[in-house]
Order: structure tokens, then sequence, then C-alpha cells
């Protein structure tokens, strides 16, 4: 661990946690400011109560974000590192997915901030890995995919399937200057990527598919969207069980598997109303 590193774990390890009851009360705090500050930019005449309340709401939401600081590092650990990226960047790109379920964290529904701020800091660190980490860019479900695959694997690659293993060789750095592959096939880097690249139709029937499958999971409240998205590994390509699901919830398996069957159920819903439309 870098003197960094350390040093960030040490300054956070000091922030007190919350308790779910103090969750609700900053929670409250940052929705008056966010109503406040709606009014001001609708127009109304600030008065000294809005300003007050937006400077309760920046301090409240900046307590709420370093009492969770150590969820990010728990989480960012769990993800193989990168050659190009180091701990704190993928820890601060979990920040960014923290800072925003502060921002969207309803307290009426009462589950616990946790579990629904794990579903952002996660995108938020998928997106970094996506966008940064790679030299060659992997479409979207493949590049979760080998997250996964390297999660549970040793993290180097060298326990992964044959098509988990050419990915991996073609995201990291060491493969422009060796040749890849078996070293008896002598294969070059050229040589694994595909030629038979989608034409602009497949593409784009492709974004009008995942546009509308996410506008559909909208309908959802975020627990259940969430118990969906692990079930079927709509974020990483993994399924998981549903004592899984339960156990990253909060709840028994059955329960888990209630609330994704209801959830289901929801969306299909949704989805032969809008085809009717």
């Amino acid at each position: 661990m870098s003197d960094s590193v350390g040093q960030y774990l040490n300054e956070i390890g000091m922030v007190p946690l919350l308790t779910a009851e103090e969750e609700r009360e900053l929670s409250q705090v940052i929705e008056k400011g966010r109503e406040a500050q709606e009014r001001l930019d609708a127009g109304e005449k600030k008065t000294r109560e809005e300003r007050r309340a937006i400077a309760d709401a920046a301090a409240a939401k900046d307590r709420f974000i370093r009492a969770n600081l150590r969820l990010v590092v728990s989480i960012a650990r769990r993800y193989p590192l990168p050659p190009s990226m180091e701990l704190l960047d993928l820890i601060q790109e979990g920040n960014l997915g923290l800072e925003h379920a502060v921002d969207k964290f309803d307290w009426r529904k009462g589950f616990k901030f946790s579990t629904y701020a794990t579903f952002w800091i996660r995108q938020a660190i998928g997106r970094a890995l996506d966008q940064k980490a790679s030299l060659v860019r992997l479409p979207g479900d493949r590049s979760a995919s080998l997250r996964a695959a390297l999660r549970h694997a040793s993290g180097e690659g060298t326990e992964l399937d044959d098509e988990h293993s050419r990915l991996h060789r073609l995201t990291t750095p060491t493969s422009l200057d060796r040749t890849v592959g078996d070293e008896s096939d002598g294969s070059e880097l050229v040589d694994l990527l595909a030629d038979n690249k989608p034409g602009p139709e497949t593409l784009t029937l492709k974004a009008a598919e995942d546009e509308f499958v996410t506008g559909l999971l909208d309908v959802l409240e975020p627990r259940a969207r969430y118990a969906v998205e692990q079930r079927f590994g709509l974020n990483d390509g993994r399924t998981r069980s549903y004592r899984e699901v339960g156990e990253e919830l909060g709840v028994t398996a059955e329960a888990a598997r209630r609330l994704v069957k209801r959830a289901v159920g929801t969306v299909r819903e949704e989805a032969g109303t809008r085809g009717a439309a």
C-alpha cells in the first residue's frame, strides 16, 4: 500500500459513520436545500431562510459523503487494478458515484443508504475502467464480462478462459510490445481484432434497444432495480443467485426472489404499455 493511500485511509477512518436516523435527517436537510435552490432558479427572490437552507444542505451533503468514503474504498478494492491506474484513481471515480447517490437518495423509501449507493459507486468505477483503463475499447457488455471474470480469477488473467484471456491481452498495455496469445502461434495484436465490425444500422438498433431497456428499468424504485440488475448481470455480465442478491440487500434469498419477481412483473407491464402506445 502506497503512503498516499495509507494517509487517505487514515483520514477517512477518523470520520464517524452515520446511523440510519442521521441518514434520514441529513437527507431531509439536503432535500430542503434542493427545493430552495429550485425556487431561486425559478426566479423567486432570495430570502434569509432560503440562503440558510442552501448552506445547511451543502454542509449536510459534505458530511454525508465523508461518512461513506470507506464504502467506496471497500468496493474499489474488489476490482483488479489496471496498470494504467492507481487505487486512488479508482477511489476518486467511485467518490463521484457516491456523490450522485447522495443527491438522488430518497429517505422515504426506508432502505439502507449503503445498499443504494453501492449501485452508483459500481457504475462510476465500471465506467472509468471502460473509458480510461483499456488501450482497446471493448463493447460495454464484453468489458463488464471481463471485469467480472477477473474479479473471480487471480486479477492477472492467468485463470481466465480462452475468450476472456484474449480480451484481457487486448486491454493490457504489455500487449503492445510482445507477442500475444500462445507463443507458438506468433499471433500479433492485430490478429485478435475482429474483422466483422457491426455496421451503422446494427449500432443504431443496439443503442435504441439499450435506451429502451434502461427506460423500462427507470420505473423501478432503486432497491428493486438493483436486485434485477444483479440477478441478471446487467451491470457486469455476471448473474447472481437469489442468495447472493439477498446478501447484498440484507434480506433472505426468498425475499430477494419475491422482490425480483415483482420487479420483473412491473417491467413487463411497462413494456406492454409502451408497446401498445
